[in-house]
Order: C-alpha cells, then sequence, then structure tokens
C-alpha cells in the first residue's frame, strides 16, 4: 500500500462482546475531500440505480446522455446525467464542456 493512502495512525472501537472488550478497526478514508460537495440522498439513489442498471458502463452511459442533453440544449438533463456521470466517475465527469460549473 501506498503510505499516502495509509492511515496516519490506526483508529480504533471497542466493542464488549464478552469478558475482555476487542479492539475493532474503523475506516479511515470515508472522508469528503475538501472542495467536494457530499451527494443528496436522491443523487445518490439515482446514481446506484443507474449503476445497477448498467454496471460497469454506468458512467460512459451518464456521460454519454450529459454530452446528448448538452447537445439538445436541455439544460436540467444535463445538469441531472453530469451528476450522476460525476458520482460514478468525477475524472470522465471533468471531461464535460458545461455552460455553468456542475459539482462532480
Amino acid at each position: 500500500m501506498s503510505r499516502g493512502l495509509a492511515p496516519k495512525r490506526p483508529s480504533y472501537r471497542l466493542s464488549h462482546s464478552g469478558s475482555a472488550p476487542i479492539r475493532i478497526p474503523e475506516a479511515s478514508n470515508d472522508n469528503i475531500a475538501a472542495g467536494r460537495p457530499a451527494l443528496g440522498e436522491p443523487e445518490l439513489r439515482a446514481a446506484l440505480g443507474h449503476f445497477a442498471r448498467h454496471h460497469l458502463n454506468a458512467a460512459h452511459d451518464a456521460h454519454a446522455r450529459a454530452r446528448a442533453a448538452l447537445a439538445s440544449g436541455n439544460e436540467a438533463d444535463f445538469v441531472f446525467w453530469a451528476q450522476i456521470c460525476g458520482a460514478l466517475d468525477r475524472r470522465l465527469a471533468r471531461t464535460l464542456s458545461n455552460p455553468r460549473e456542475v459539482p462532480g
């Protein structure tokens, strides 16, 4: 594992499941990146539903739908599909040329 990805110090929580407490490691990478807003419940459900239908091709499908919406001038659909694409693949979402700044 890269040193940059390793936690600075392990974090643990205690579980009292018997006579002696057990140290259980907690996730150390579940923080939101600075400058990146967290996804809301509707956006997360839409992204997960799209992934369930299209599997590993979901980000590329959302990207194609966002580009088609942008070409047709439908800004609301573009923003929706750009957010889905951003939730699934941020790098791919950054390739979209958008009229307004879409978080992704």
